[in-house]
C-alpha cells in the first residue's frame, strides 16, 4: 500500500502526465485522450453505450474535456436514449474545456481526485477507467463507486488499447470476478484482425 505522500506523489504525477499530452494541442480528440480519427473516435465508444439500457444520469468520472459524455449524448439519442451528463476529473484546466464544451451543464462538473470524491447524488450510470488509481487500489475505488450508484444502475469499467504502443486492453470481466463482483454484462469492438479495442463491463444494482 503506497503511504500518503507517495499516494499523493503518485496523483500528482498522473496529473501532469495527462495535461502534458492533452493539453498540448486544441484538437478536441487529442484533449480527450485520442489521438487517431473521429470515424475511429465513435468506433472505440461507442461500445460504452451497450452498457446503457434506460433514460438517466450519466457520470464520466475522468472526463477530460467532455467530449466523451458530449458523443455519448449524441449517440444515445439516435437510439431514443436521453442522458443528462455529469463529469468530474483532477484537472481544473481540462473541467474548464468540459464547461465551455456542455456550457448548459456546467453545473455538472467538478473538480475532484476521483479516490477521495464523495457524493450527496446517486447516478444511473457511472463510466470510468481503473487506471485513475493505483492497482492496489482498485477494489475500494470500484465499491466506492459501486456506492454511488442507483438502484437499478450501472458501474461501467472499460478499458482501452493503444495499437501503436502495443498496449492492449485487459479482460475487465475476469479482473472484475476477481476482485469478488459479479458482472451484469460486458461489451468490446475490435480491429478487423482480431486487435480488441475496447473492453466494456458492467455491475448492476439490484
Amino acid at each position: 500500500m503506497l503511504e500518503a505522500n507517495g499516494l499523493a506523489s503518485w496523483f500528482k504525477e498522473e496529473q501532469q502526465k495527462t495535461e502534458n499530452w492533452y493539453l498540448a494541442s486544441s484538437n478536441p480528440y487529442q484533449q480527450s485522450g485520442w489521438g487517431s480519427t473521429p470515424a475511429r473516435w465513435r468506433c472505440v465508444r461507442e461500445v460504452i453505450l451497450t452498457a446503457v439500457n434506460k433514460n438517466g444520469s450519466f457520470l464520466d468520472v475522468g472526463c477530460a474535456n467532455g467530449l466523451l459524455l458530449e458523443s455519448l449524448i449524441q449517440w444515445a439519442s439516435e437510439q431514443k436514449i436521453q442522458l443528462i451528463p455529469y463529469g468530474i476529473d483532477i484537472s481544473s484546466r481540462l473541467i474548464e474545456l468540459a464547461c465551455q464544451r456542455l456550457p448548459d451543464f456546467t453545473n455538472n462538473f467538478a473538480i475532484a481526485n476521483a479516490l477521495y470524491w464523495r457524493s450527496t447524488t446517486q447516478y444511473d450510470f457511472i463510466h470510468t477507467l481503473l487506471e485513475y488509481v493505483p492497482s492496489q487500489l482498485h477494489s475500494d475505488y470500484i465499491q466506492q463507486l459501486f456506492n454511488t450508484v442507483k438502484q437499478g444502475g450501472r458501474l461501467i469499467i472499460s478499458s482501452y488499447s493503444n495499437r501503436s504502443r502495443q498496449q492492449q486492453t485487459f479482460d475487465v470481466v475476469q479482473y472484475l470476478k476477481q476482485l469478488g463482483y459479479p458482472v451484469a454484462g460486458n461489451a468490446s469492438t475490435q480491429e478487423e484482425d482480431g486487435w480488441i479495442l475496447t473492453r466494456v463491463a458492467w455491475i448492476e444494482k439490484r
